[in-house]
């Protein structure tokens, strides 16, 4: 018995040796001599999985896999975006267009989920989606070429989306004016320079409360990503029971035939136009999951939880998205009577015409925090490609730009890209046409860079490409194509004219800029690349041209 309990006692001495204890004298030197290294942590495997990419961990990585995904599902923010771009979708196709075309266009988003969840499990880092687009077209010139416009086009619609939805939840406000008021002094109408002044500073206000926020240390930042989740569903709830409730008290209901066979065509588009672009509302909402690879190297078990975030945010989204669609298309009143308001936001019209003149304000609270809480995280993660794209030494004060704070987060890059955002939101003053354009370039953007991917996965690196926890296995590739093909049309949907011809020649304001605006981006990419990026474009990954990605790694770690 007593060289039982003597065993005991000796095991658990060396337990505690080994778990980082320290040996007392009393210990027997062969515990003190054997005392072996600390188990190897999640965190620490998933700094290796970043260095065999090329990078050191310098972010603070402690964010869990539903924080991961509250990332994409808060940036996605499916209800929100519908809102605010329902008075523009109902004029592309009506409401059977705008069901039906959701449905399409969500298996279809999914599907290109599914393909960037695989790149993004086998290549977890800060600003990933220009990385995996590096490493789907194979790297050397050609990767590092496709990674750059994709780089650029990505920093750009991010960056949109910041002052789009910025200026989106001034209009929010604005209309609370006009609602209360129809005959109201205070300016609104987008033609008075005053009103557009009025609106560009309620702009700046929201985004600068937006980016305040970026400024809390990661654990509290942390409950931010949960907010955003919490204030989604209570949105949903409010909209779900609250609105069909004051609908059916007021001006009552739409029949089904309205809702499921009814078309539209506000824009005095051709038939087979108007129809086509009712994918814009589906293109417009279900972008921006890669927000969940954008903060993979502060994610624990990254190359899981980074996956399934980007994934299972957009299934979530999709799911909530369609029922939503059709709540409000039964709950919007006479389509005459739904545009029939000086108030730039007509959403917030139907609003007190459900809810009455009061009440709806509660509605109205509701969507400006969870639009808030949007911009907020959206900036996370766009700041995080600022990061990552200074990282590799293409702007001009790189070294700032990567730099973190004492928290280890890239506080530099938070304040230059929101000094960006509201630059943008200065184009409004001179006029909205141009500015209105941002939220299809917002959009266009990512799905360039997703379609870019989805190439080059199917037809570049086909046979080459190793997936790591997320491998959708022999349907990789036909995801990649359906990846490709459906970002193609959403591209084209995103930047096509949502008018007539001659309504846009009597009012030039009416052209969609959002082509031009990728030209121009496109144009200035290829000069700056030409010109210097070209030699110092992922510069800490030397002989790009000459050796594989994977062997230069190799060497590096063994060094």
């Amino acid at each position: 018995m007593y060289d039982m309990l003597a065993s005991r006692e000796e095991r658990t001495a060396a337990t505690i040796a080994t778990d980082g204890g320290l040996a007392g004298p009393g210990q027997p030197e062969k515990i003190r001599q054997h005392r072996g290294p600390a188990p190897m942590t999640l965190s620490d495997e998933d700094d290796m999985e970043l260095q065999k990419l090329g990078y050191k961990s310098v972010l603070a990585r402690g964010w869990g896999g539903f924080d991961n995904f509250a990332c994409s599902f808060s940036a996605l923010y499916c209800i929100g975006g519908i809102r605010v771009l329902f008075y523009i979708a109902l004029s592309a196709g009506g409401p059977a267009a705008m069901w039906s075309s959701w449905i399409s266009g969500s298996v279809l988003s999914i599907i290109t989920s599914a393909t960037l969840a695989e790149a993004c499990s086998t290549y977890p880092a800060a600003g990933s989606i220009y990385y995996w687009a590096f490493r789907s077209w194979g790297g050397g010139k050609l990767g590092r070429f496709v990674s750059f416009l994709v780089a650029a086009w990505t920093l750009v619609a991010w960056t949109a989306f910041l002052a789009a939805d910025s200026f989106g939840v001034a209009n929010y406000l604005i209309s609370e004016v006009v609602i209360f008021n129809p005959d109201t002094t205070f300016p609104h109408e987008v033609s008075n320079v005053r009103a557009r002044a009025v609106a560009w500073a309620f702009s700046l206000l929201f985004l600068g409360i937006a980016t305040s926020i970026n400024f809390l240390p990661p654990r509290l930042y942390a409950w931010v990503f949960r907010a955003g989740v919490i204030v989604i569903a209570i949105d949903i709830l409010l909209n779900f029971i609250w609105l069909p409730i004051g609908v059916s008290r007021t001006y009552g209901f739409q029949t089904a035939e309205f809702v499921f066979t009814s078309t539209y065509n506000g824009g005095d588009t051709a038939p087979g136009l108007n129809w086509v672009l009712s994918w814009y509302l589906v293109a417009s909402c279900l972008v921006g999951e890669d927000a969940s690879g954008h903060v993979a190297e502060e994610t624990v078990s990254a190359k899981k939880a980074a996956a399934k975030g980007v994934f299972w945010a957009t299934v979530a989204s999709t799911l909530c998205g369609f029922p939503i669609i059709l709540v409000f298309l039964f709950c919007v009143p006479p389509i005459e009577t739904f545009y029939d308001t000086a108030a730039p936001q007509p959403f917030i019209n139907m609003y007190a015409l459900a809810l009455g003149p009061h009440a709806h304000v509660v509605a109205t609270i509701v969507a400006m925090i969870g639009a808030i809480l949007n911009t907020s995280i959206s900036l996370v993660a766009v700041s995080r490609l600022v990061f990552a794209i200074a990282r590799d030494s293409v702007f001009p004060f790189s070294a700032v730009l990567c730099r973190v704070s004492k928290s280890k987060q890239p506080h530099n890059a938070v304040i230059f890209i929101a000094a960006i955002a509201a630059l943008l939101l200065c184009t409004q003053l001179p006029s909205q046409v141009a500015f209105l354009s941002l939220t299809s370039t917002s959009a266009a953007g990512s799905i360039a860079a997703y379609g870019l991917v989805g190439f080059g996965r199917a037809f570049i690196t086909r046979k080459t490409f190793r997936p790591s926890f997320w491998d959708l296995g022999r349907y990789g590739v036909m995801m990649a194509v359906v990846t490709f093909v459906w970002n193609g049309f959403a591209f084209a949907v995103l930047c096509a004219p949502q008018y007539s011809n001659s309504a846009i020649d009597q009012d030039a304001g009416l052209f969609n800029y959002a082509i031009v605006i990728m030209a121009g981006v496109t144009v200035i990419a290829l000069e700056e690349w030409w010109r210097k990026s070209q030699s110092v474009w992922f510069h800490n990954l030397k002989d790009l041209n000459t050796r594989s990605l994977d062997s230069e790694l190799q060497t590096s770690i063994a060094e």
